[in-house]
C-alpha cells in the first residue's frame, strides 16, 4: 500500500539513514541501476558507514555532497510514497559486486562479495552443491545442543531433506544465552552481525542486545523454522561410540535419571567449547557465610543492596557484572589478576533510535546493508589482526600497523577516560599485545571504576574465610557476598566418552592437546563433526562461524548421499598436513608470542588450542565444500554386506 508522500515518519527515517545505504535502497526499490553511477563524484573519498568497533579507529573523512545526499533522500521518500515494494530483489553477482564496492568504496575480490551476499542475508548458502538425490529416510543426524549452533544446524538439516534429532541437557533453547542469567548480560556484537544471516531481525531495541532479548530471539528462530519440535529437552548426552559393522554411531543420553540411547548414522555436536564452570582453587570456600554465586549459575535471590561484595575476575562478564553490581552494592572491589584492552562505542548502551528502528523495519535491504556495513572489516581484513609484521616489528617494536593502530587507540581511551586518575591508568593498561587475549568492548566498566563506592585491587584470590577474601601477596578483603566471574573451562568435549573405530578414545586422540582438520573433524572418528572445535576461533562471532561451519558438515552429508557413502573419515596425512600448516602460521601470532597475556586462548600445554591464523573469508572459501580425497570413505554397499567386516578405502582423486 502507497504511503503518504508528507509522511512525517518516513521522511524522519530516511535522513536518519547513512546516505550510502539510502542510495543502495534507492536501487532496491526502483531497479534503477544508474543511481550507482549518477551521483558518483559526489562520494568519492566520503565515510562509507560504520565498521566493527574491534577495528580500532577509523580514520577522518569528508562527508559526501549535501546537496547530493538531499536529492537522494528525497528520490528514496517518493519511490517509498508510490510503491515501498522493491523491484530489484536478488541482485546478480555482477550487480551486486558493483553496489558492495560503492558501499565500501574500494573494490572487492569475488570471494569476499560471495560471502557477502550470503552473510548479509541476499542470498543462502553460497558454493551449496545442488542435490540431485533426497537423503533417505534411515539416514539419520543427532545434533547435541540447542544452542546457536545446533539450532542453526536443525535448520540447515531440514531444509536439506535429513531425518534428524537434537538432544539438549537443559529445559529450553539458547545455550550461553540460556545459562547466562547474571545482570547486564548482553552481546558484545553489534546486533545486526549477531543473528543469522538467514532470519535477520529487524527489530533488536537495543545496539547490543541484552541476554533476554537474544534468547527470546533464538526461541522465536526454533519455532519458526519447526526445530524445537525436533529437540529432546532435559536429555545429555553421556557417552558415544561407532559401532564398526554397522556403521553408526550409538549415543547414550541421560533424561530424568533414565538411560536413553541414540542411533544415528553422523553425529554434529553442537555444545560449544565453554559450557562448563571455572572455578578457582580457594582453600576456605565452603567456609564463607554468606552467598558465594558464579556468573554461569547466577542467583537472582541473591542481595546486593548495601552490602560489601566482591568480584573476582575483570573479563567481558566480570565488567558487564561488576557495572551492574556497583550501583547496588554498598561497596564494590573487584579483584583483578590482569587488566584487558577496551574498545569504546558510544552505542553499547544505547536502544536504537526510532527513526533507525522504523527504517529498518519498513525501508527493503535497509537491514541488509547495514549488516554489510557491519561486517566490513572481516571481508577486507587482508591477514588475521594476529599476525606479526616482522619487518614492521623489527622497524617499530610492534606487532603490524593495524594490531599497533588499535593498541593506541585503545591505550588513548584509557588516557582520556582516567586523566585525573594516574592510579586506576596504570592498573587497567595492559603490557602486552593488543588482542594476545580477548578484548572487551566497553560497557560501562570503565566509568564504574570512577565510582566513590568501587576499588578495583590488583592481585589474585588465594583463601577464603568466614567473612572474606585473602589475596596471594597476604592482604584480606572483607565482603558479604562473593561474585566468581571467573569464565569457563575451555572444554572440546570435556567430559564425554567418546569412542571412534577400534575403541579409540577422543580423549586419547587428543593428548597432549586437541587437534581437528578444519577445526571440525579427527582422524578415527567417522562422520562426527565438532563445530566450535580446536583452532577454529577467534576470525569472527559464534554466529557467523557456527554458520560456516554447518554449511560444511551439512554439505558434506549431501556429498554422502550423493555418492552413496555409510562413512567418511579424514585421512591421518591429511588432517596431519592441514595441522603442520597451521601451528606453522601460529607461530607467527601473537597468541604464540604473547607476552605476559594470560587467558583461554591456550591449552594447559601452552599450545593454542582455540584461534584460527587465517582471516575469516579464508576459513568461509575453504568450508565451501568437502576435498573428498581428503577422506577415507566407506560405501553403503560395502557396509551392507552381513558377517563381513568393513574396509575403508582412499577416495580416488
Amino acid at each position: 500500500m502507497p504511503l503518504a508522500a508528507d509522511s512525517t515518519q518516513l521522511r524522519a527515517a530516511v535522513a536518519a539513514l547513512d546516505p550510502v545505504v539510502a542510495r543502495l535502497c534507492l536501487v532496491h526499490l526502483t531497479g534503477d541501476r544508474s543511481q550507482l553511477t549518477r551521483f558518483g563524484p559526489a562520494f568519492d573519498g566520503a565515510q562509507r558507514g560504520p565498521q566493527s568497533t574491534f577495528a580500532g579507529p577509523v580514520a577522518t573523512m569528508k562527508a559526501a555532497d549535501p546537496a547530493v545526499v538531499a536529492e537522494i533522500r528525497d528520490l528514496l521518500v517518493r519511490a517509498m510514497s508510490a510503491n515501498p515494494e522493491p523491484v530489484l530483489t536478488r541482485p546478480g553477482r555482477a550487480l551486486f559486486r558493483q553496489m558492495a564496492e560503492f558501499c565500501v568504496g574500494f573494490p572487492l575480490g569475488q570471494t569476499a562479495c560471495d560471502m557477502a551476499r550470503e552473510q548479509a542475508g541476499f542470498s543462502q548458502d553460497e558454493g551449496a552443491l545442488e542435490a540431485t538425490r533426497v537423503p533417505p529416510e534411515d539416514f539419520k543426524v543427532l545434533v547435541i545442543g540447542a544452542g546457536m549452533v545446533g539450532i542453526n544446524a536443525g535448520v540447515k538439516l531440514k531444509a536439506a531433506g535429513f531425518n534428524y534429532r537434537i538432544v539438549e541437557r537443559r529445559s529450553e533453547v539458547g545455550g550461553t544465552w540460556s545459562i547466562n542469567t547474571y545482570p547486564n548480560a548482553a552481546v558484545d556484537t553489534p546486533s545486526v552481525q549477531y543473528s543469522y544471516s538467514f532470519e535477520l531481525n529487524p527489530s533488536w531495541t537495543k545496539y547490543y542486545p541484552r541476554g533476554p532479548e537474544y534468547l527470546a530471539y533464538l526461541k522465536k528462530v526454533a519455532d519458526r523454522y519447526g526445530i524445537t519440535e525436533r529437540i529432546d529437552f532435559n536429555t545429555a548426552m553421556k557417552a558415544c561410540a561407532w559401532n564398526e559393522s554397522r556403521q553408526i554411531w550409538r549415543v547414550t543420553c541421560e533424561r530424568a535419571g533414565r538411560e536413553e540411547v541414540y542411533e544415528a548414522n553422523a553425529v554434529f555436536i553442537a555444545c560449544g567449547f565453554l559450557s562448563r564452570p571455572s572455578y578457582p582453587d580457594l582453600p576456605g570456600l565452603g567456609s564463607f557465610l554468606g552467598p558465594v554465586v558464579h556468573s554461569a549459575v547466577w542467583d537472582d535471590a541473591v542481595a546486593l543492596e548495601g552490602k560489601k561484595v566482591v568480584v573476582v575476575g575483570t573479563g567481558a562478564t566480570a565488567a558487564q557484572l561488576a557495572t551492574a553490581a556497583a550501583a547496588r552494592a554498598g561497596h564494590l572491589t573487584i579483584v583483578q589478576r590482569q587488566p584487558n584492552y577496551m574498545l569504546p562505542d558510544p552505542k553499547v548502551l544505547q536502544h536504537v533510535g526510532a527513526d533507525e528502528l522504523w527504517a529498518l523495519e519498513n525501508i527493503p535491504f535497509v537491514l541488509q546493508w547495514t549488516r554489510f556495513q557491519s561486517l566490513s572489516t572481516l571481508l577486507t581484513l587482508p591477514v588475521s589482526m594476529a599476525r606479526i609484521d616482522h619487518e614492521w616489528r623489527a622497524q617499530t617494536g610492534g606487532v603490524s600497523a593495524i594490531n599497533d593502530g588499535v593498541r593506541q587507540f585503545c591505550l588513548g581511551y584509557i588516557g582520556a577516560k582516567f586523566v585525573d586518575r594516574p592510579d586506576l591508568r596504570a592498573k587497567v593498561t595492559p603490557d602486552f599485545p593488543f588482542f594476545a587475549k580477548r578484548p572487551i568492548l566497553d560497557c560501562g566498566y570503565y566509568d564504574t571504576l570512577l565510582r566513590d563506592n568501587v576499588d578495583l585491587v590488583e592481585g589474585e584470590p588465594s583463601a577464603c574465610d568466614q567473612t572474606g577474601v585473602t589475596l596471594k601477596d597476604g592482604r584480606r578483603i572483607e565482603c558479604d557476598v562473593l561474585i566468581l566471574a571467573t569464565g569457563f573451562i575451555l572444554d572440546f568435549l570435556t567430559g564425554f566418552d567418546v569412542r571412534g573405530r577400534g575403541g579409540q578414545t577422543l580423549e586419547s586422540s587428543w593428548r597432549p592437546y586437541p587437534f581437528a582438520y578444519m577445526g571440525l573433524e579427527v582422524p578415527g572418528f567417522p562422520n562426527l563433526f565438532i563445530t566450535s572445535g580446536p583452532n577454529s576461533a577467534l576470525t569472527a562471532s559464534h554466529t557467523t562461524l557456527g554458520e560456516q561451519q554447518t554449511h560444511y558438515i551439512v554439505e558434506t552429508l549431501k556429498t554422502m548421499v550423493e555418492e552413496d557413502l555409510a562413512a567418511v573419515e579424514v585421512k591421518p596425512e591429511a588432517c596431519q598436513s592441514y595441522c603442520a600448516r597451521l601451528y606453522e602460521e601460529l607461530d607467527q601470532t601473537i597468541w604464540v608470542n604473547h607476552g605476559t597475556a594470560h587467558g583461554y586462548y591456550r591449552h594447559a600445554t601452552g599450545r593454542v588450542v582455540l584461534g584460527y591464523p587465517w582471516t575469516n573469508l579464508h576459513y568461509w572459501q575453504a568450508l565451501r565444500k568437502p576435498e573428498l580425497s581428503d577422506y577415507l570413505v566407506t560405501s553403503r554397499s560395502e557396509a551392507a554386506r552381513i558377517g563381513q567386516p568393513t574396509k575403508a578405502v582412499a577416495a580416488a582423486g
